[in-house]
């Protein structure tokens, strides 16, 4: 373009010389200069509103990462495990409630030793009299010395054992019976409560409350999400709308180089260096000619660049103040506590549900290591019943054998037979006793057993199991929000000034006034010579070789019907590798643009 710039200055000493050349010269020089400096302008323009584009693209996806991540298995992997959480916490207080009913076995089991006990002591009280009215009577009996006093003796060691023996039982019983009420105490205190099971209940109306608010959360986002396509596709128009400028410095180009031409034909009659120049009385209607199609040239394009870039700028401040608004919106998304009431409710009922449940497991441990005591008292006591159940044999065995023998005493018949069967209905009933006191001993040991070994072992899965899975919902609700909101964050900084920028490019573009103000002023300039006399008309077929080589660098349909409408003529045929720049472009060119 400075060359040419050059050539039309060449031309300007014959021009002064021809009839209103005016100062087309100097116009044309500067607009060459304008288009050679505006192109940095708007490449540097055009640049800055694909970065733009690529920005607002990274926005949205951010905000569909956002959505996408409440979309993924979060929410129903987070239901899942709270429904088994809450299913865990009934299985807890059915087991739990299972615990009582089996300490209250425990407890009828020890009570029901326990009076045996008691009985088993009386008994004994019993034995020990019948013991003192044995020794008494055998030795009033005459001859009996020989043969009972042995008997004698030997109930007495008996019944002084089983007395011991008795003692034992029942102060160990007492001991059970003890442990067994702190085994209570602490059972009544590790019983989960109605309002753990209501709060284990109340996780899935959060969940569905968590859902609904990100459901709503989601919306919300899908509405920034159109925003930003709508105003991403506006600066996808806004980049096309650059080709105007293109356009211009295209159109420039063809009619500075045919403005060239007009110093050579003035001077020396040449359309082409080295063909036949033109008469010297054709030569100013063959200026003329040319000015008249660049003037037409001129007075379109100066409209056409003008209405585009004008429409290019009022696109950009909507742009710019768009872009303003989706920042807005985007900011809305990350408001404090936006979405999260559902996620902090959830969070706190899981605290409580835990510290019930710590509670409760301190106490399991106190309750296991007292019913792990009365499994060792329990085992004591059944050795002392397998005792007293060898005294009871040998007590029966001296009454009989004192019966036996008493009979061939003189007088000693009905005395020491009462006595002998005495002893032997004492020692059954003793018998009995022992056995109540086995049984229930026995059955305390085994609900003990039971107790220690499966039931407090269950509750603590089943509560391992809730915090199990209040820790997967919460931490996995928690894991996804946190991603949303970075996501977000990121899509926010990238939002940020986005608007502002675009005002930037707006003012950048704002030369283009210039621009169209000089294509006017070169249209009124060269206009003095389209209307300059001319000594004769230019021949039909030099007017027809000046128009192939005028429309030759044509590539635009709108020069052609320009030239046209000025001229007369198609004003030449598009070349093959030409498109016309005010046709719609297509994908694959749309894509060229931006990347």
């Amino acid at each position: 373009m400075t060359t040419r710039a050059n050539t039309l200055s060449s031309a300007a000493p014959a021009a002064a010389a021809a009839p209103g050349p005016g100062d087309f010269e100097r116009l044309a020089t500067a607009l060459v200069r304008w288009t050679t400096a505006s192109e940095s302008v708007f490449l540097d323009a055009g640049e800055r509103l694909r970065t733009t584009h690529g920005r607002i693209a990274g926005v949205r996806e951010g905000i569909a990462r956002a959505t996408e991540i409440f979309t993924q298995p979060v929410m129903a992997e987070a239901r899942a495990s709270l429904v088994e959480a809450a299913a865990s916490v009934e299985t807890a207080w059915q087991l739990t409630a299972e615990r009582q009913e089996r300490i209250g076995e425990l407890n009828a089991a020890v009570e029901s030793a326990r009076s045996a006990s008691t009985s088993l002591k009386t008994v004994f009280r019993v034995l020990d009299y019948i013991v003192v009215i044995a020794r008494a009577q055998v030795e009033s009996m005459a001859g009996a010395e020989v043969d009972l006093v042995s008997f004698s003796r030997t109930v007495d060691d008996l019944v002084t054992s089983g007395t011991s023996v008795a003692q034992s039982i029942d102060e160990r019983m007492g001991s059970l019976r003890a442990a067994l009420q702190e085994s209570r105490t602490i059972a009544a205190r590790a019983v989960t409560t109605g309002d753990e099971r209501a709060l284990a209940g109340g996780f899935q109306a959060l969940i569905d409350r968590i859902a609904e608010q990100q459901g709503a959360a989601a919306k919300s986002r899908d509405e920034a999400q159109r925003a930003f396509t709508a105003v991403w596709q506006a600066v996808a128009g806004a980049v096309m709308g650059l080709q105007a400028h293109d356009m211009a410095r295209q159109r420039l180009e063809h009619t500075v180089q045919n403005l060239e031409r007009i110093g050579p034909l003035r001077r020396d009659g040449w359309l082409v260096e080295g063909e036949a120049p033109l008469e010297p009385a054709h030569r100013e209607a063959a200026v003329r000619r040319i000015a008249r199609l660049e003037t037409a040239q001129l007075d379109d394009l100066a409209a056409t660049y003008g209405a585009l870039m004008d429409k290019l700028g009022l696109d950009l401040a909507a742009i710019a103040d768009r872009l303003d608004d989706c920042g807005d919106i985007l900011e809305g998304l990350r408001a404090p506590g936006t979405g999260t009431e559902g996620m902090a409710a959830l969070e706190a009922g899981a605290s409580r549900l835990r510290a019930a449940m710590e509670s409760g497991a301190e106490a399991r441990r106190t309750l296991a290591a007292s019913l792990s005591r009365s499994v060792e008292r329990t085992a004591h006591l059944i050795e002392m019943t397998d005792q007293m159940t060898g005294l009871e044999f040998h007590l029966n065995l001296a009454g009989l054998n004192a019966a036996i023998q008493a009979a061939h005493v003189e007088g000693g018949d009905e005395t020491i037979g009462y006595i002998a069967r005495v002893i032997r209905e004492q020692s059954s009933q003793a018998r009995e006793e022992v056995d109540v006191i086995r049984v229930g001993t026995e059955r305390a040991a085994a609900a003990t057993q039971d107790l220690a070994d499966r039931l407090l072992p269950a509750i603590a899965e089943a509560e391992a199991s809730v915090d199990r899975n209040l820790t997967t919902a919460c931490t996995g609700l928690a894991s996804a929000e946190a991603e949303s909101a970075r996501a977000l964050a990121a899509s926010a900084e990238a939002a940020g000034g986005m608007g502002d920028e675009i005002r930037a490019v707006l003012e950048m573009m704002s030369l283009h006034e210039e621009g169209t103000a000089m294509m006017r002023a070169l249209s009124v300039a060269i206009a003095s010579l389209a209307a300059a006399s001319a000594a004769g008309e230019l021949p039909a077929g030099e007017a027809a070789r000046l128009d192939a080589l005028l429309c030759a660098g044509y590539t635009m349909k709108e020069e052609r019907s320009v030239f046209a409408a000025a001229l007369g003529g198609s004003g030449g045929e598009t070349t093959a590798t030409a498109a016309p720049a005010a046709t719609a472009p297509a994908d694959d060119d749309f894509d060229d643009i931006l990347f």
